[in-house]
């Protein structure tokens, strides 16, 4: 019996001591899993943001075809001029909304219902502009628009913060009702308002139904603090001043030049949508591969930026020279009678594509400095700039003089990011203390 108490005391203490030690690992183990769970999240939702990404420009671009082809330059002109109102009220959402709860990871629900009340108040804007003009377009984007900045406010925070699949199903299913909506029009079974319409009213009821599906408040309202109501306004501003400015020289363009000078400008963006979505999406890219080289020194860091350039620019480059030499033939099935128009327009408007990319390093490299200050003296200086240039150009020379506006101001872009940039690194590498070498 002896033996047999010694073994089982001796047993005893092993057995206790793996229990211990597997209860003690169970809440590490949860946590470990968890940990990898969100570094498998984080690494699926860039190429998921791709994707979605790629699926908007996609049935953006077939929208835009399709209306081209069936309207006059000047019904080009007013759908353009909708459209552009639609990307500036849903900017505006993003810098006014949605970037704060991005920031804070959370709060999506009620500042959803602040997005909805800019997206009413803009909608009312934009809905008695077209009563005053009677563009049926801007009608049609002024009572889409609550329901419009939705669906982009439910995106961006599914694909920030929240569910990246999520977005990935919302943005596939707008992009098969975009395709219903422009078949019967390719078909010459409908009007191009009507392909508006269906791609608007699409768009809209999606985003109901996404804010419905993940308990976000509906109704308009303001239920933020006197703080963030001044935080919100003035990234507001900014953004109008910034990069709504460039929305906004359209529309200026629209009312002192004509819609028809705007229609046969944005018939040649249509049919360089494609060179664009390259330029976006590398852009993505961009960030991550300037802030390797973070802790290098000055020649190292400009050197990757102008590498970086050089290489988006090699990318994109037969792209838009196929685009700029585009056969008559193609041009005229694509965009139809308005291929006349745009067809002169295309290398100036390549080249404005292209002059993109060295002003996307540029900002990009601010952003990895945390130049915040920096970055908005720029973008306010070329948005006030652009605005009386680009108009200028429309007024005086027309759609032509207009895109020679747009190559100098997308060349001033480019030359004050990159200088601005460079003199950043030159002067953060003066304020880096010297270390003392051994003698």
């Amino acid at each position: 019996m002896e033996p047999d108490r010694a073994r089982s005391r001796r047993s005893a203490p092993r057995t206790g001591g793996r229990a211990a030690v597997t209860a003690g690992a169970g809440p590490v183990r949860v946590v470990a899993r968890l940990g990898a769970a969100a570094g498998r999240l984080r690494h699926r939702r860039a190429p998921l943001a791709l994707v979605v990404g790629g699926l908007s420009s996609a049935g953006n671009f077939l929208l835009a075809v399709t209306v081209t082809r069936l309207e006059t330059v000047g019904g080009v002109g007013r759908f353009a001029v909708a459209f552009s109102f639609y990307v500036l009220v849903s900017g505006l959402v993003r810098a006014m909304v949605t970037d704060t709860v991005l920031a804070a990871a959370a709060g999506a629900a009620p500042a959803a219902r602040r997005a909805t009340l800019v997206g009413v108040v803009a909608g009312g804007l934009v809905l008695a502009a077209g009563a005053a003009t009677g563009s049926r377009y801007l009608l049609l984007a002024g009572a889409a628009l609550p329901g419009l900045v939705l669906y982009d406010h439910a995106k961006a925070v599914a694909l920030g913060v929240g569910a990246p699949r999520r977005a990935l199903r919302q943005e596939g299913a707008w992009a098969a009702l975009t395709v219903l909506a422009v078949l019967p029009g390719l078909l010459r079974l409908v009007g191009p308002e009507t392909v508006f319409a269906g791609w608007a009213v699409g768009g809209a009821l999606l985003g109901l139904v996404a804010a419905g599906r993940r308990g976000y408040g509906l109704l308009p309202g303001w239920s933020a603090g006197r703080t963030e109501t001044r935080t919100a306004l003035g990234f507001g501003a900014q953004f109008l001043v910034t990069t709504g400015s460039a929305q906004l020289a359209l529309t200026a363009m629209a009312g002192l030049a004509g819609t028809a000078v705007v229609g046969a400008l944005s018939a040649g963006r249509t049919i360089l949508g494609p060179v664009n979505l390259v330029v976006s999406t590398a852009s993505t890219l961009i960030l991550p591969h300037l802030a390797r080289t973070r802790d290098a020194t000055t020649a190292v860091r400009t050197r990757a930026a102008v590498r970086l350039v050089l290489l988006v620019t090699a990318g994109a480059l037969p792209m838009a020279l196929a685009v700029a030499l585009l056969p008559d033939g193609v041009g005229t099935a694509l965009l139809g009678a308005n291929w006349a128009l745009a067809q002169g327009l295309l290398p100036l408007l390549a080249l404005e594509s292209l002059l993109a990319v060295p002003a996307a390093v540029g900002f990009a490299g601010l952003r990895i400095e945390r130049a915040s200050g920096r970055a908005v003296v720029v973008g306010v200086v070329l948005g006030v700039l652009r605005v009386p240039v680009v108009v200028a150009g429309a007024v005086l020379v027309g759609a032509g003089g207009a895109a020679v506006a747009l190559v100098v101001m997308a060349l001033l872009s480019a030359l004050a990011w990159g200088r601005s940039y460079q003199l950043l690194l030159r002067r953060r590498a003066a304020e880096r203390p010297l270390v003392a070498q051994p003698a």
